[in-house]
């Protein structure tokens, strides 16, 4: 378009300049106009074949830097499904799955690249907007790579003066992530490895923050060095080949489809769409009661293979041949066996699990971060860790399709129609509608008959909020107290004790009443691990407080008070959750705070949203709160918790 209208103004002035030198009179100034205006169409011209000619070499640069995404092992992308399968492909395309990870684009990035200027681990980094290309001028990751393996020791690598560390623009190829939270990947100098760039953007709080500080990590450690190739290639894309060079070690990765597509959960399509090019065989399978054998459909296979299709991604995995997974990707695809590549790590069975390392079995740093005491997954993403222990899996028709669809769902959560309430459970256990409340004793409309709540608890973390619980079992005290894991009950009742869940247990179920500490029977359980628990613990409930039906029958003005302590929490992650939850209080919709801001801006916001506090005053007081009858905090009782509190190291892996 732009190169048409130069032509038309040359033209146009090349026209004027003749006419005026044909007239010999005093027009002729008409002819020096036409000569300034050639000479300028000319010099855009110019200017705008050099702009081309950027943007072309920065986007045949930037290519040459991704991902390759072409069809290696028979995948041809969901954008090929959709010509035959509209509707499926509109549905998929509106899932967060479609949007996992994406090429940096004005449609796809959310984060603020006009001139930002970020800071973090005494680094500073320059954001800038080109065009449509978004840049990012920092040390160079290949340099804090190898930085990373001279402190790690490796050979051939030695530590440098940080000082000289070389500073270069790289620009922002990928992202991940499109619902809570996008982080942002910057390509190498060799091969195609994306390095992490170290801030995320919050979608819901629509800023930049470290991207350190979106984990429950131990808080004196630095960003991590990561690398898209060898960490989120295995889960975030359709087909991904690492690519991994065992001598040079150099990744050149490649893909079936960037985002998490269609084959994915059918396997890779070309020997379908290759027989489907013959117009007979579409028309006869549209009446045949057989599945296609060309291609794969969940909802056909077997119990355990219909949930390892998701559990291939959503589990926590042990690759067998991890060598082979490096250079080729994963062997698994929809219908495999994916215990025969690619088993679950179960620490409550580990004694039948010969494959994995002695040295990883007592990996107590890792098994924390990832399980509870028991056995059970603690971090979100991990769901078919849950429900592979689940009775309702293991001895029952459940699987991951029983509650969700990708494509007869919302995407916030994709639960399948119909799903939403109690539903997902009745399916299964017709018995219990007749007499709902008989079996759950509270009001059949309240939130204490919604099966899920009593049954898949908020007891699992990730992405900086609570998240149900897929190992399906029912509330139990003694669970908390052995294993440290929120029962039901508690995360509903903030203000009561485990005591308090033992007694109604035991009159409603007969379920036995373990014998429990002092502290334990006298005094709230959410209030005991905000106070002594350890950092995940105190995430959990962080969020929790912010849950509306919790704080419909606990109250929230004394747990506010509680929040405003935990302000102050020293792992960045529980901050941004407590103050969350207080703002969902009414009165305190209005504190300002910023989780990541130096210690004494903090203080200051903390001390502000306590004495926002002390205006309102508590709504309940008693011992179990820990508020005296007076409504004041009973500080010495708290002051001896908080000097209980658990202060291991916590990184939970998400």
């Amino acid at each position: 378009m732009l190169r048409d209208v130069l032509i038309l103004i040359l033209v146009l002035a090349a026209a004027l300049g003749w006419m005026a030198w044909k007239s010999r009179d005093s027009r002729r100034w008409m002819f020096v106009l036409a000569c300034l205006l050639v000479a300028g169409t000319y010099w855009m011209a110019v200017r705008w074949e050099r702009n081309r000619n950027s943007k072309k070499r920065s986007s045949v640069q930037l290519s040459e830097k991704m991902p390759q995404i072409g069809h290696p092992g028979g995948y041809v992308s969901s954008d090929t499904c959709q010509s035959c399968h509209s509707d499926q492909y509109e549905s998929w395309h509106k899932s967060f799955h479609r949007t996992m990870t994406q090429v940096a684009s004005p449609e796809t990035v959310l984060g603020d690249f006009n001139h930002v200027t970020l800071q973090v681990d005494g680094e500073t980094f320059q954001l800038e907007q080109r065009g449509e290309e978004y840049w990012v001028e920092m040390v160079d990751p290949n340099w804090k790579n190898d930085q990373a393996k001279a402190r790690a020791g490796m050979a051939g690598y030695r530590l440098q003066d940080p000082s000289k560390a070389p500073r270069v623009w790289k620009r922002i190829g990928m992202l991940t992530g499109s619902h809570h939270f996008q982080a942002y990947w910057v390509p190498g100098l060799f091969g195609n490895a994306q390095f992490a760039f170290p801030f995320a953007w919050l979608i819901p709080e629509k800023r930049w923050v470290p991207r350190k500080d979106t984990f429950i990590r131990d808080p004196e450690a630095p960003s991590p060095n990561q690398v898209w190739n060898m960490n989120c290639i295995q889960c975030h894309v359709t087909g991904g080949q690492p690519g991994h060079h065992p001598t040079t070690k150099i990744t050149h990765s490649s893909v079936g489809e960037l985002s998490i597509g269609c084959e994915s959960c059918h396997g890779p399509g070309e020997t379908h769409v290759a027989a489907n090019q013959d117009p007979l065989h579409r028309y006869l399978a549209h009446f045949s009661t057989k599945p296609d054998k060309t291609i794969v459909q969940p909802k056909h296979l077997s119990t355990k293979q219909q949930t390892q299709v998701c559990g291939q991604c959503h589990g926590m995995k042990w690759m067998i041949d991890y060598t082979g997974w490096t250079q080729a990707g994963a062997k698994y695809r929809p219908g495999d066996d994916l215990e025969t590549t690619a088993p679950l790590i179960r620490p409550a069975r580990f004694d039948e699990q010969p494959w994995l390392p002695e040295g990883f079995k007592k990996d107590h740093g890792f098994l924390s971060g990832a399980f509870w005491a028991d056995g059970r997954i603690r971090v979100t993403g991990r769901e078919y860790n849950g429900l592979v222990e689940t009775a309702c899996h293991t001895k029952g028709p459940m699987t991951c399709l029983s509650c969700h669809s990708i494509h007869k769902s919302k995407p916030a959560d994709q639960l399948a129609r119909g799903m939403e309430g109690n539903q997902a459970c009745l399916q299964c256990h017709p018995k219990i509608r007749e007499n709902l409340t008989a079996h759950t004793h509270h009001g059949a409309n309240s939130s204490g008959s919604q099966c899920y709540n009593c049954h898949m608890p908020y007891a699992t973390y990730g992405l900086l909020k609570a998240v149900r619980n897929h190992y399906i079992d029912s509330p139990d005290v003694n669970t908390t107290l052995t294993t440290g894991r929120p029962n039901a009950c508690n995360l509903c009742h903030l203000d009561q004790s485990l005591g308090w869940s033992a007694k109604h247990l035991k009159t409603w179920y007969g379920t036995r009443v373990p014998d429990l500490p002092l502290e334990d029977q006298i005094t709230s359980s959410a209030v005991l691990m905000i106070l002594r628990g350890d950092a995940g613990q105190r995430g959990l409930l962080a969020a929790n407080a912010g849950w509306a039906p919790a704080r419909e029958v606990s109250g929230d003005r004394w747990l506010a008070y509680f929040l405003c302590g935990m302000l102050d929490d020293p792992y960045s992650a529980v901050r941004l959750m407590a103050h969350r939850s207080l703002r969902t209080i009414s009165g305190f919709e209005s504190v300002e705070f910023d989780y990541v801001a130096v210690p004494a801006v903090r203080a200051q916001a903390r001390a502000q949203a306590l004495q926002r506090w002390k205006q309102l005053g508590a709504d309940r007081t008693g011992a179990a709160i820990l508020f005296r009858t007076n409504g004041q905090p009973d500080i010495e009782t708290i002051e001896r918790f908080l000097s209980q509190r658990d202060q291991r190291t916590v990184d939970l892996i998400e």
